[in-house]
């Protein structure tokens, strides 16, 4: 038991947890992409692009499934996420950029959880006015912000159908969706009609974290906290969703699909890559099961489970959890592959904010190395930067 005098206490001024460092100079001398920044605009903003029935009736942003906000963990009531401010405008973004020494970033659906709306075709109505206003007042103030197509994923139709009509516009790189606990991982099969649009346009596919709180989720039985609920649950459910893309044999139907994942963590890759090449080499007879190896006629995936990770998988960098002892946050930087696969992102706004610092002040990344993270990594995977 630890004694009273010896317990460690964190005491912080309110605010002080949302302050963000001093940016290191050197940001000023890299190009720096920032993989996942959240944007949001007014609610009053998207209903003018909203069809109708949806314009006249939703006044204000649809209630989802799960609406616990991290307020009272923070100690900043009334802020929900948005501990930073929020971005609602293409001039927002541009400033937020300089102020961060960001060259160019890729905007997030910055709204709360969109595939937990109980309604699917409000999802649909929803995304594709998010959509439009990004073509309509944000696409076109500056080449320095790119976006990414909010799609409906419960509704594979639906949201295969909103990749068709956007993907011709340049400044959409890729394709957003969510893994959550209370919705099916987007690797099953059923989904092909959104990996048949992604492939059609040669689009990576995000996956960010969603909802994975609220009590249907079997991870979040039980959780009192914060840090249970986004720490714990969103790392479970992310590994998840992963699983199943690569057991039930994406990569071997699309062999060209790319896959971002975002606040998912990153510091289990290699129990991951490890644990699921031994048990696949010891239990592979299922596999001829699932859907697409039916409709194949192939009885085992084409390469190991660890193989389609780092041919296919990268993964944005927020929060970047640093161990306290340098050695050892090399050597996880190495197990994980991070030279290749790790992507900068500053999860602007929330409190966990990463400004690029821990990537230029860390004296055992080489400078090649931090281009990579920087920025070099990002324009290998988005084909349209």
């Amino acid at each position: 038991m630890i004694s009273e005098e010896k317990s460690v206490v964190i005491e912080r001024e309110i605010g002080e947890i949302i302050k963000p460092h001093p940016i290191h100079p050197k940001g000023k001398e890299l190009e720096v992409i920032d993989s996942d920044f959240h944007f949001q605009p007014d609610w009053d903003t998207l209903r003018k692009y909203m069809k109708e029935p949806f314009q006249s009736k939703f006044l204000r942003y649809p209630q989802v499934a799960s609406e616990y906000a991290p307020d009272q963990a923070i100690g900043l009531q009334g802020t929900g996420q948005n501990v930073q401010g929020q971005a609602k405008t293409a001039a927002d973004v541009l400033r937020i950029l300089d102020d961060n020494f960001t060259d160019l970033v890729i905007l997030s659906p910055g709204f709360q959880r969109p595939q937990s709306m109980f309604n699917e075709p409000i999802i649909t109505a929803v995304a594709s006015a998010y959509n439009d206003y990004l073509v309509h007042e944000v696409f076109p103030a500056s080449d320095r912000i790119k976006g990414l197509i909010m799609i409906n994923q419960r509704d594979p139709a639906a949201g295969a159908a909103e990749i068709r009509r956007l993907a011709h516009h340049p400044s959409f790189v890729g394709v957003y969706s969510e893994f959550g606990g209370t919705y099916e991982p987007i690797g099953s099969a059923k989904y092909d009609p959104i990996y048949d649009a992604l492939a059609e346009f040669d689009l990576p596919l995000s996956i960010h974290v969603g909802t994975f709180w609220q009590q249907w989720s079997p991870l979040s039985i039980g959780s009192r906290t914060w840090v249970e609920l986004l720490g714990v649950s969103s790392a479970g459910t992310c590994m998840a969703f992963m699983a199943s893309m690569i057991m039930q044999g994406l990569f071997d139907k699309y062999p060209k699909q790319k896959v971002l994942v975002q606040e998912g963590g990153y510091w289990w890759l290699p129990d991951l890559m490890y644990r699921m090449d031994e048990l696949y080499l010891d239990h592979p007879g299922d596999i001829q099961f699932v859907e697409r190896k039916l409709e194949s006629g192939e009885k085992f995936l084409k390469k190991l489970p660890s193989d389609y990770i780092l041919e296919h998988f990268r993964f944005s960098t927020q929060p970047m959890c640093k161990p306290k002892n340098n050695k050892h946050f090399a050597y996880l930087l190495e197990l994980c592959h991070a030279e290749q696969l790790f992507l900068y992102s500053s999860d602007w706004p929330h409190a966990t904010f990463d400004p690029l610092n821990w990537v230029v002040e860390t004296d055992f990344i080489p400078e090649d190395m931090q281009k990579k993270i920087l920025s070099g990594n990002a324009r290998e995977f988005y084909n349209r930067l």
